[in-house]
């Protein structure tokens, strides 16, 4: 089966949660291959394990790096990505 390429919006608490678990390897058939962050510094651990990171999530949206996106900003940021999503279909 296709192994989905998953990128994470938002690398606070929980998104640096969810990436550890994809990280160890233990989602089957998903890979982390894209976070983004606002915050340079919680970026470069992810960097230098090979994931692509971008400063906002839009950007992550637009790059075509992932197949699926996990939005883990705070609730209020979530309409905001969610349109950015529809717009790169």
């Amino acid at each position: 089966m296709k192994t989905v390429r998953l990128g994470i919006i938002g690398m606070g608490n929980m998104g640096k949660h969810h990436a550890m678990l994809l990280l160890e390897g233990r989602v089957p058939r998903l890979t982390l291959s894209a976070v983004a962050s606002t915050s340079p510094d919680k970026l470069a651990p992810y960097a230098a394990k090979g994931v692509r990171v971008f400063a906002t999530g839009e950007e992550l949206i637009r790059s075509g790096a992932c197949d699926a996106v996990l939005v883990a900003t705070p609730h209020y940021q979530h309409t905001t990505l969610g349109l950015a999503a529809l717009e790169a279909g």
